[in-house]
Parts: C-alpha cells; structure tokens; sequence
C-alpha cells in the first residue's frame, strides 16, 4: 500500500473516531472517501475483501453494531483485500476485548459498573493501524 494512501485513510479515520465518539455518527461522506483511496492502489483481487465485510454486515444485524462501523469495514476491505480485511477485523475484535476486560477490572476495583455501549470505530482504527504495520 503507498504512504500517502495509508496516511490518508489514517486521517479519515480519525475524522471519523471523533464523529463516533462525539455523536455517536459516522458520516457517509468519510466512508465514501475511504473507498475512493483505493483508486490510489487498486488491484481487482481487493474486492474480495468485500466477502468478510459482508460477513460482518450479519454478524451486525444480530448484534448491536452500527451500521457505520460496516461501512467503514467495507470501504477499508477495498484497499486492504481479503486477508488484511480478516487481519483488521481479527484486530478490532482482540483490541475490543482487551479494552473491555481491562474496563471491567477498573470498574470492579471502583464498584461500578462498566459501559458496555462503546463506539466500535476505535477498534477498527487500531485493527487499521495494526494490520498496515504488521
């Protein structure tokens, strides 16, 4: 993948994470920019990339995942392909659930309980970020 290719998406998801976090929103317009970087770069085998963003589309409807957070899985699976569209979502799940044991733990010791609607895009941005630099 070319740097200014990474540096954007990087860019984009951030505008995004801060869109997710602030109203709980993921704009189109960012995903759809997302999927225009991959002009940048594109081989044709990338669109099978769309195949685990399709199933993370139904594992969404069964769960309380946003559709946002698919849009943004799809329109990375264009740059990423296959493998690294699997990577990133194996990524996100694991940082998910580090995050969330270590929440839980704090929230234990302050005799609270712990938030479990939390915006998913962060995970898919560090689920970006380790799949680029792994």
């Amino acid at each position: 993948m070319p740097v200014i290719q990474t540096a954007v998406i990087i860019v984009l998801l951030c505008i995004e994470v801060y869109c997710d976090l602030k109203d709980r929103t993921i704009p189109n317009r960012i995903s759809l920019a997302i999927a225009a970087t991959a002009f940048i770069d594109f081989h044709i085998e990338n669109l099978w990339g769309l195949l685990p963003a399709a199933m993370f589309f139904v594992g969404a409807l069964f769960t309380k995942i946003g559709g946002g957070d698919v849009k943004a899985v799809a329109a990375l699976s264009l740059s990423l392909g296959l493998w690294k569209t699997l990577l990133l979502l194996f990524a996100a799940e694991l940082s998910m659930l580090v995050f969330y044991g270590i929440s839980a733990i704090v929230q234990k010791l302050r005799h609270k309980t712990a938030d479990r609607n939390l915006p998913f895009l962060p995970f898919i941005t560090i689920g970006y970020v380790l799949t680029i630099f792994v």
